[in-house]
């Protein structure tokens, strides 16, 4: 893609997600590591690949958990309250009360916590709608953040202008998604969602062996409870027919179809994700997939597959330099106990 002219700079974007176990009393390492890549000379944008509160988003105040959801969100803004660059957080699932009913409520309090701290708007699509919202970072980047958790949430789910949504419709929200696309397809494009569309990790039905005799290690991994041929059961239930949360589920189907069907028509895409407490770079149809949930705990990921370019159980984040002819390169930076940078693990051209 060609740069376009006029005020042309080299822009960096951080991916981060499932940050919502940092540590709430102490410089966490995952942000202090985040934090040593901030350039003041250099234009970036962190974006929150969403579950930003563990383990049910922002209660009541009234709620045992709301102090801890607190520290949770200030421990964020802490880490970011110098950042010279735009900050946005969209929702997971832990985000709203982790798929509970009443959700919506939990999601509206978030968002007006962020914007007490930061002063201003940072959570989006805001109003716990599905979106998507554009957002022009750059004369050549656009970032579109949509809420997948929308998508999968039971209970009340806020659609219409009525509710402060720009779309009225299941069908409406991807004919405004296919037009933001149109409109920015000479840009370097950004579509941020908490839930990917392709995982070789858990919720997109990868398991190891282990997972089978201990089938209760996939929500503990210190749950060692054997539980031999009978254990596969779950392993197998969630590949095939799914948890609210994983691809198979009929919901996530039909969101991840209608995205898969969209995106096969462009080329250069790039489609951010969280969920999955990995780190993962997929290609497919000439687009890219990135999964960066490892912002604060860890799961399983496969280390093969046939589109995986790069899978990695490490805490860290991904980070994307788009440069003035339109290029991008892909580094994957985990934590590291010597440099306070970290370690770059991957690093990848996108094309």
């Amino acid at each position: 893609m060609r740069a376009k002219t006029g005020e042309n700079k080299t822009y960096e974007v951080f991916l981060i997600g499932d940050t919502g176990d940092v540590n709430r009393h102490k410089p966490d390492r995952v942000l202090e590591t985040l934090k040593c890549h901030f350039d003041e000379n250099q234009h970036s944008a962190v974006v929150f690949l969403g579950d930003n509160i563990y383990p049910r988003g922002l209660p009541p105040q009234n709620n045992i958990l709301y102090k801890d959801a607190e520290n949770t969100l200030i421990a964020h803004y802490n880490a970011l309250k110098d950042y010279h660059g735009k900050v946005l957080f969209i929702s997971g699932n832990h985000d709203w009360n982790k798929g509970r009913k009443d959700g919506y409520d939990y999601i509206l309090r978030q968002e007006k916590y962020l914007e007490k701290l930061f002063g201003q708007t940072v959570m989006y699509p805001s109003q716990g709608c599905p979106g998507p919202t554009e957002i022009n970072v750059n004369p050549n980047v656009t970032i579109i953040l949509i809420n997948t958790q929308w998508w999968l949430q039971p209970g009340f789910r806020p659609i219409g202008q009525a509710y402060g949504c720009r779309v009225s419709s299941e069908e409406e929200f991807f004919e405004h998604l296919e037009q933001i696309i149109e409109k920015n397809k000479d840009k370097r494009i950004i579509i941020a969602g908490h839930a990917p569309v392709y995982s070789y990790a858990i919720h997109g039905g990868r398991y190891k062996f282990s997972h089978h005799l201990f089938p209760f290690t996939i929500y503990h991994k210190k749950a060692y409870v054997p539980l031999p041929l009978i254990g596969s059961l779950l392993p197998i239930y969630r590949k095939y027919f799914g948890a609210k949360e994983d691809i198979a589920h009929p919901r996530y189907r039909h969101l991840r179809k209608r995205l898969i069907e969209m995106f096969k028509t462009k080329k250069g895409l790039i489609y951010a994700a969280g969920h999955e407490h990995n780190l993962q770079h997929i290609t497919k149809n000439d687009n890219h997939f990135i999964v960066s949930g490892a912002g604060s705990k860890l799961k399983y990921v496969l280390q093969d597959g046939k589109n995986l370019k790069f899978g990695m159980k490490a805490k860290g984040f991904f980070k994307i330099k788009f440069e003035n002819d339109g290029s991008a390169v892909l580094s994957a930076w985990v934590v590291d106990h010597v440099s306070k940078k970290g370690i770059m693990v991957y690093e990848q051209n996108l094309v």
